[in-house]
């Protein structure tokens, strides 16, 4: 009896993790999550070099440094691109487009929005 119930709970946190993990990778494809994932990749990119800079390893540092980043730009371009027309990006596997210029008039005056 305490198998069965151990063997339940095990399942259901990993059940629940996976859910966690799911719902994660769905949300990062909208153009906010994409920034935000990319900043905190560039991030890690120069922490890295710095720590690699301090350990004496200055060639092997700015290459690696450079692949990260070039790592980062190319996720990022994949998850908001732009077109000829404007920007789109991927959510839940549908892609969403916003046109380049969109012009509004506001208490006189015309404003262009991107």
């Amino acid at each position: 009896m305490k198998s069965i119930v151990k063997y339940g709970l095990m399942s259901l946190v990993m059940a629940f993790g996976f859910i966690l993990i799911n719902a994660d990778t769905a949300s990062a494809q909208n153009r906010r999550h994409a920034n935000r994932e990319y900043r905190q990749d560039t991030r890690e990119a120069r922490r890295d070099y710095n720590r690699r800079v301090r350990n004496g390893n200055y060639r092997k540092a700015a290459k690696e440094y450079r692949e990260d980043v070039r790592d980062a730009r190319r996720e990022y371009r994949q998850n908001v691109r732009r077109s000829s027309n404007g920007w789109y990006f991927y959510q839940n596997g549908r892609r969403y487009t916003r046109p380049s210029t969109q012009w509004y008039y506001r208490n006189g005056y015309f404003i262009r929005r991107y």
